[in-house]
């Protein structure tokens, strides 16, 4: 029985398969490339904002990006050329994934505290290179940072006094006229934003720490991230069914073809 003769939930099945894979292909590129990038990148400034002593991020990107392309493309040639081989190996790698998805959502939650304050030292190190040319490559640091705080609607770390505390152009002795960067102004193109004396006289800048703000915006989109999460957790599922359902059929085919009866012997 040739995949011509198959019905229409096989040929569905098949090519669920394919478009999911060409999907993981995609992104698989777009993560390596990522990774690749952030790598090779003259400044270094992306490997010092994603470089972890355990958890290198651009590493890490790179090993996921080949190996979603691998995995993308078992998939997509196992279900287009029906080979088994390869659909066999694109189970294996589909299960795989879905036990480090587990360990990882097990990991994050046993490791937030860890996580929580390696961010937050973090940004306390880019607060004291802001604005320094010799450490902030291109205005990288500068950019990012404001950008933060702009989007978030917040300044420092845990509040505005965090700047004077860690980056020395922002102590009051050095620099009176300014205490914080514009962008932890709440209107920014105002003049004198951020210039004055004090930090407490100045009612046009954020109180609330970026730390606070970034923790409450994840709050309230965990809805959302549990939406997306149950949704690939049912992708996944349904590639498992529709692969082991190609399977099936492939080796009732090749059953078949090799089976001789009895009384034709």
């Amino acid at each position: 029985m040739g995949s011509e003769d198959r019905g229409c939930c096989d040929k569905c099945a098949k090519m669920f398969i394919m478009v999911i894979n060409i999907i993981i292909i995609l992104i698989g590129g777009a993560i390596l490339a990522a990774g690749l990038y952030w790598q090779l990148n003259e400044t270094g400034f992306y490997k010092e904002i994603f470089n972890h002593d355990i958890f290198n991020i651009p590493i890490v990107s790179i090993v996921v990006g080949a190996l979603l392309l691998l995995v993308g493309i078992c998939g997509f040639f196992g279900a287009c050329c029906e080979v088994m081989f390869l659909l066999k190996v694109y189970m294996g790698f589909l299960i795989l994934i879905m036990l480090v998805e587990i360990i990882l959502a097990v990991g994050c939650v046993a490791m937030k505290s860890e996580v929580e304050e390696y961010a937050t030292n973090k940004t306390y190190e880019f607060i004291g290179y802001y604005g320094d040319e010799a450490k902030d490559e291109a205005d990288i640091i500068k950019k990012t940072v404001d950008a933060i705080q702009e989007n978030f609607e917040c300044c420092g770390v845990t509040g505005p006094d965090d700047w004077p505390n860690y980056n020395a152009a922002y102590k009051s002795e050095t620099a009176p006229e300014r205490t914080v960067p514009d962008s932890c102004c709440k209107d920014p193109d105002s003049a004198g934003c951020g210039s004055a004396k004090t930090i407490s006289a100045n009612e046009n800048i954020y109180k609330i720490g970026c730390k606070v703000s970034m923790i409450n915006f994840v709050e309230n989109n965990l809805l959302y991230v549990g939406i997306v999460s149950g949704v690939i957790v049912i992708l996944q599922m349904c590639v498992i069914l529709c692969i082991g359902h190609l399977k099936t059929r492939l080796e009732d085919d090749i059953a078949f073809e090799y089976y001789t009866p009895l009384d034709e012997s």
